[in-house]
């Protein structure tokens, strides 16, 4: 029986595409089906034909795809790989357990944390694995570590410019770990035992006061899964009791997920000023135009805000869903104001329709293209922020000292970015020596472990 997994990963939809077939508005997400079967057994040979022959059918850009067999690849993954357009970091292969757990149920097995690799020092001789957050009741939550924490050892390896990638990998690996933390001048350790945890993706929120009486609404969302709704509007019932006149999206570390989710999340911000409007369009390739559809905005729910103005926190771990609601919100027919403040996002306006099991797999192959009802959907190089500001690691989430959150909070009370030269700002954070971390694929989505 073919199964599918439902998801939308969004990403760039090359403007040739468009014209291949004529965009029809249809109920929403409606059922899609590609010609492609799961392999009836499981030999390597059999998975990778299956990968072959998607990657030929439904592939966003199957018609440049090479028509050189695949028995020469040792294995699906390794295949994949190799017959990728050059403009895809996003298909991938996981265990289908890991996703329906991730994306349907909202469950993660493992130690419920996030980090940046980081220069300690000005001579950039000492490096920490610096925590971007950790989940509410995972172990690493559990174990009292806190964003700004610096893993300095990891199983009695000191982290270093050679060897972080390294660590990186046992992290992701290793069923349990002894660290180092370095928290302000002293460090201590903490054992760490992967563990299954409930996703809870609002790491944070909270109302502040504004200094020109505005209400400002603040919350950190870090995960576009099934099972956020209920959360996310939990807290938007509380803005609508505390009176919330602006809003502080904070997606700095949001890798996307499901595009119904970010369409309840647009509605809940934006209310009657996009109900019914066009949320975004959808783009498949030649063999499956028929299924360009536009998906409409939800009918604008009680606890809806109506702002027609957003503040959206960015860095280059905000990707597919998260972009989609800055896209899709600033389009023109809707007259909100989306203000972007951070660095650039991951630049990935493309998704995937379906995903197919096979094997105990989730083939995950970019399948289609999304526009927002301007036609804009080509930021492969990511959305710009109004406001450049880096990502401060020194404080937690909701502290008014934190650069980005300190930087929307200035904009609301004064009409501007803090910094008079936007132009040299930019420049500057563009020198800013920075660590890299291997994520593709899936670790493009979630990188917490």
């Amino acid at each position: 029986m073919r199964i599918f997994l439902k998801l939308w990963l969004l990403s760039f939809v090359l403007l040739g595409l468009i014209s291949c077939g004529k965009t029809k508005t249809t109920k929403p997400y409606q059922p899609i089906t590609f010609a492609v079967n799961p392999p009836s057994e499981c030999s390597m040979e059999s998975q990778k034909k299956y990968v072959y022959d998607v990657m030929h059918d439904s592939y966003l850009w199957a018609d440049d795809v090479a028509n050189d067999g695949y028995r020469q690849d040792q294995d699906d993954e390794s295949l994949l790989e190799r017959l990728k357009n050059q403009k895809d970091h996003f298909s991938f292969i996981m265990p289908a357990t890991e996703s329906q757990s991730y994306f349907q149920e909202g469950v993660n097995d493992g130690f419920g944390l996030d980090f940046q690799p980081l220069y300690m020092d000005e001579n950039e001789d000492n490096i920490a694995l610096v925590l971007l957050y950790t989940y509410k009741g995972s172990p690493a939550q559990k174990a009292g570590l806190l964003r700004g924490d610096g893993i300095v050892k990891v199983d009695g390896q000191t982290v270093n410019s050679e060897n972080y990638q390294t660590l990186y990998r046992r992290l992701r690996e290793s069923s349990s770990i002894e660290l180092e933390v370095l928290r302000g001048a002293n460090t201590f350790q903490v054992s760490l035992q992967k563990a299954r945890y409930q996703i809870h993706p609002i790491l944070h929120h909270e109302v502040f006061n504004g200094t020109n009486g505005n209400r400002v609404g603040y919350m950190v969302f870090q995960d576009f899964i099934d099972t956020a709704i209920p959360e996310v509007d939990e807290v938007f019932r509380y803005f609508k009791e505390q009176r919330v006149t602006d809003l502080v999206l904070d997606l700095r570390y949001n890798g996307g997920g499901s595009d119904r989710i970010a369409n309840h999340l647009s509605t809940l911000i934006a209310g009657r000023n996009v109900a019914g409007k066009i949320f975004h369009q959808t783009i498949f390739n030649r063999r499956y135009a028929r299924y360009n559809t536009k998906q409409h905005f939800e009918r604008s729910p009680a606890h809806a805000l109506h702002l027609n103005r957003v503040f959206v926190l960015t860095t280059p771990n905000t990707c597919s869903a998260s972009e989609l609601v800055i896209n899709a919100l600033r389009a023109s027919s809707n007259h909100v104001q989306v203000i972007q403040i951070g660095d650039r996002t991951c630049g990935k306006p493309y998704g995937y329709a379906q995903a197919g099991v096979y094997c105990d797999k989730a083939l995950y192959a970019i399948n289609m293209g999304t526009q927002n009802s301007d036609g804009v959907g080509d930021y492969v190089d990511g959305l710009a922020p109004m406001c450049y500001v880096e990502d401060d690691y020194t404080h937690g989430f909701g502290e008014v000292g934190e650069g980005m959150l300190g930087e929307a909070l200035y904009y609301i009370s004064t009409g501007s970015c803090y910094s008079k030269n936007v132009k040299s700002t930019k420049a500057a954070f563009a020198t800013k020596k920075v660590l890299e971390l291997p994520k593709e694929g899936f670790r493009r989505i979630s990188n917490a472990f």
